[in-house]
């Protein structure tokens, strides 16, 4: 496992600079002040400032290397995204019909909200694979955050492929990664209350969604953004790739 782990690594670090759409700021980084533009150097306050130029030299090198291996635990669990989703289309289209234990046993669709486990489709498979390309075009490119419930889930799906392989491969990576990562990249994380138990079908009250400046997210919200993002992605090319429509 050491000679494995040590592979990982490796191929973690050098995929951390294919991440352009983030910093490694974002990702926890904490840069020595002398190496700030003008710019920079001009939206820091002197708290800060002095807070900056005191961390130790040893801090600052784990936390540049903490953040190279993010970045690149990022790139990776993007790509298996992907790759696990094209299998559950695969999966699903093998189905006549679809029921919860189906979905429970695909590699991504099992992490999106259960009540809507029936509505998970060969179909619907496709268009969340375009949601899901269209984040990774973001992450290479230059990130903004989730405009619709089905990005915000895809970015959920992100993380937790990221856990998994910190978890797997025992990653040093900053104790509170998750949360660093999900404030910089999420606006709200309104999505989340669709897994809380508690609060089962507030998603169908639209005064208390309106109350509370929630997002729409019924199963015809989520659906349709779904299908929004395939209409306008220029990788909807993807969803009729060989086989898929088999």
């Amino acid at each position: 496992m050491d000679r494995e782990r040590e592979l990982i690594i490796a191929e973690l670090d050098a995929d951390a600079d294919r991440l352009q759409g983030l910093s490694f700021e974002d990702l926890g980084y904490f840069p020595d002040p002398r190496d700030l533009s003008d710019e920079d150097l001009g939206n820091v306050d002197s708290e800060t400032m002095e807070w900056m130029t005191g961390i130790p030299a040893e801090d600052r090198r784990r936390s540049l290397s903490r953040a190279r291996l993010l970045a690149g635990a990022i790139w990776h669990a993007s790509v298996m995204l992907i790759d696990q989703i094209f299998q559950d289309i695969h999966t699903l289209h093998e189905k006549e019909s679809i029921t919860r234990a189906d979905i429970d046993e695909t590699w991504i669709l099992s992490g999106l909200p259960p009540q809507y486990a029936e509505k998970y489709n060969g179909l619907f498979a496709q268009r969340f694979l375009v949601v899901a390309a269209d984040m990774t075009v973001k992450l290479a490119a230059g990130w903004t955050s989730p405009s619709c419930v089905a990005q915000e889930l895809a970015v959920r799906c992100l993380l937790d492929q990221i856990e998994i392989t910190a978890d797997t491969y025992d990653l040093d990576l900053d104790p509170h990664w998750r949360g660093i990562l999900t404030d910089r990249i999420l606006e709200d994380t309104d999505s989340d209350m669709l897994y809380d138990r508690s609060l089962d079908g507030f998603q169908h009250d639209e005064v208390l969604n309106q109350q509370l400046r929630l997002a729409p997210m019924g199963t015809g919200a989520l659906v349709r953004t779904v299908q929004r993002r395939k209409a306008r992605s220029p990788l909807r090319v993807l969803i009729h790739a060989p086989g898929l429509n088999a």
